[in-house]
């Protein structure tokens, strides 16, 4: 594989994966976690240990199955009306091709999150950098860190995935 490929396929995958949850295809997005994959929100951009230090959501792959479980339960009142989110992705930018000693590859991206239920909408900004490891089929998160641009004020209750 040239570089010029994986830069494209690592950029295409952080677009695809915005879709998929935008779209509410949960299960699909659930699926590109590694077995071992988190989905960390930092309360600090400077942090650097998930397991060190409080987080405002740090959820296993297991986590991460409940809450997606959640939103398709017909009972998740909080859930109703319908709640819909929108990511705004600015292009990806690749930090790191292969990690040396992992083979990771890094992604960075800036966007803005919208969410939206009954007449309220919350918006979000966030820099979101990817750890992917590469498999057969393309990548696997290994961690998504989603860094909140305003993660040290009063927060609005988000109800999916930014």
């Amino acid at each position: 594989m040239q570089a010029t490929d994986l830069h494209t396929q690592l950029v295409d995958f952080v677009y695809d994966e915005n879709r998929l949850l935008d779209d509410g295809q949960y299960q699909a997005w659930y699926d590109l976690f590694a077995d071992d994959g988190v989905y960390w929100v930092p309360i600090k951009p400077e942090h650097t240990d998930p397991e060190a230090q409080v987080a405002i959501a740090l959820e296993t792959k297991m986590l991460l199955a409940l809450r997606i479980e959640r939103l398709a339960h017909p009972r998740a009142h909080s859930l109703q009306p319908r709640v819909r989110g929108m990511h705004v992705v600015q292009r990806p930018e690749v930090l790191v091709t292969q990690e040396e000693g992992t083979g990771y590859a890094k992604v960075r991206t800036q966007l803005v999150y919208l969410e939206h239920q009954a007449g309220h909408q919350v918006v979000v900004g966030a820099r979101v950098v990817y750890t992917l490891r590469p498999v057969e089929a393309g990548f696997q998160i290994v961690e998504k860190r989603v860094e909140l641009l305003n993660s040290d004020a009063f927060l609005p209750a988000i109800q999916l995935f930014i």
